[in-house]
């Protein structure tokens, strides 16, 4: 207790004592009535005394204990998280320690009130953002009890609230790892490990977390769906597998031929047929290589489009044209219609060429003899469009989503018999998005084909 306090207390007793003294000296000198101890005059200075002593008591209780009452009221309420206004306590005393105090506790007040405020807003954040979070995030406490869990994590386990201990959804997703394995990991180590729940491929992640005195604390679990990833990656395997037998049936024919010529047993006729072979699975070759090389430009950002505004209308009736050919030959009606007159588009002509070529191309190709394929050209809403409909032998629903993947076809003996590549579509769709246009298919099986192109009329900002 400081000295003004202590001050403060010793004048009050003096002054309990000068009174005291006083009302002796009064008593022993006959003012009051010794007779009659309840006389008026006695009952007066009686009167007078508890006055003072009340005054007294009432300042001491203002000076001190009500700013110490509200102070303690004040840290009931912030362990409630509650805070309550402390600035006007200073009115309620003079005394400067007393003062001094309230000060500080004011200030400490406000500094526990902005750090609850930031805490609570960096919780409220971080919840936010694992609500939010792409990948699901389960943590576990000592006693392997969920104490957060995201959407994330429900949806891509396909698990609800319930599931509320480390057991429950380790026996669900038949996980089988010891929890306390994983808390006392040596050096912050993660046990990684990959399931499949429905249809999505999950890479899942357990590692321990600590508190600053480095005890552990409980086990976080991270979700991340590989599903994509794991696709990519088939699709890889699936692309080298598909490239090394399209090279090698090429390579299997040449090689046998030229085998057989190079013993010299052969009629010039037979040379010639074998020649004629050995020519067609070069040219085959040839494509397959032409067709990666112009993806490959494609994956590597190495096409340099040469767009410029052209008629559209112009350009599909020099396809069909060029197609009249092979049309005929398996007794097609090939046309080109103009719907409405369509204004010029701005893209890669020769690229846009090659598109139509090939969907062309195609509906000759899968219409049986005697069919009809029609390319309209117009415009709609001030978009170009180019449809080209066959009834040809359709594609089947299954089939319609992966039309536009690399060596993907729907029949493979009878593509590769048409000599296709099973690159087509794909180049098809690289060109497309090239030049900001969309292209869409549907189809029915045994009724035909129908393909959307459009393009836009304007330059790109």
């Amino acid at each position: 207790m400081k000295k003004s306090i202590k001050t403060s207390i010793r004048f009050l007793s003096m002054i309990m004592v000068v009174i005291a003294f006083i009302t002796t000296i009064i008593l022993s000198i006959n003012f009051v009535d010794k007779n009659n101890i309840f006389s008026v005059t006695n009952i007066i200075v009686l009167v007078v005394l508890l006055v003072i002593a009340f005054i007294a008591g009432t300042i001491n209780a203002n000076l001190i204990i009500f700013p110490l009452k509200k102070m303690e009221k004040g840290m009931k309420s912030v362990s409630e998280g509650k805070f309550i206004d402390t600035k006007h306590l200073k009115d309620y005393t003079s005394l400067t320690e007393i003062k001094e105090l309230i000060e500080s506790y004011t200030s400490m007040m406000e500094l526990i009130k902005k750090n609850s405020f930031d805490l609570n807003s960096q919780q409220s954040k971080t919840e936010i953002i694992l609500e939010h979070m792409a990948d699901g995030v389960v943590a576990f406490s000592i006693s392997k009890q969920v104490v957060h869990m995201n959407k994330s994590a429900m949806r891509l386990l396909n698990i609800e609230k319930s599931y509320d201990t480390f057991d429950k959804i380790t026996s669900k997703l038949k996980i089988e790892l010891d929890f306390d394995k994983i808390m006392y990991l040596p050096n912050y180590k993660s046990i990684e490990t990959k399931i499949t729940v429905g249809e999505n491929a999950l890479n899942i992640v357990f590692v321990p977390f600590f508190s600053d005195r480095l005890s552990p604390m409980g086990v976080i679990m991270v979700i991340r769906n590989i599903t994509e990833s794991v696709k990519l990656d088939n699709m890889r395997k699936e692309f080298v597998a598909n490239v090394s037998h399209e090279l090698k049936t090429p390579l299997t024919s040449i090689k046998g031929y030229s085998e057989t010529m190079m013993t010299g047993d052969l009629t010039f006729a037979e040379i010639t047929r074998f020649a004629k072979v050995i020519n067609q699975e070069a040219n085959r070759m040839d494509r397959l290589v032409a067709d990666l090389l112009q993806l490959s430009r494609f994956d590597y950002k190495k096409v340099s489009w040469k767009k410029m505004m052209f008629s559209i209308v112009d350009l599909a009736q020099s396809v069909c044209e060029k197609m009249q050919y092979a049309a005929k030959e398996k007794n097609h009606h090939l046309e080109c219609i103009v719907t409405v007159e369509p204004p010029n588009v701005y893209a890669d002509r020769d690229a846009i060429e090659q598109v139509i070529m090939n969907i062309v191309s195609n509906s000759i190709k899968y219409t049986r003899e005697g069919g009809t394929i029609t390319v309209y050209v117009g415009s709609i809403n001030g978009n170009v469009y180019i449809k080209v409909i066959d009834n040809g032998i359709g594609i089947p629903p299954q089939d319609l989503n992966r039309i536009f993947e690399r060596f993907y076809r729907v029949d493979k003996a009878r593509s590769r018999k048409m000599g296709g590549t099973g690159l087509g579509l794909s180049i098809v769709k690289e060109i497309i998005d090239g030049n900001d246009g969309t292209i869409d298919i549907r189809s029915e099986v045994n009724k035909g084909t129908e393909v959307i192109i459009t393009l836009p009329t304007k330059v790109k900002a």
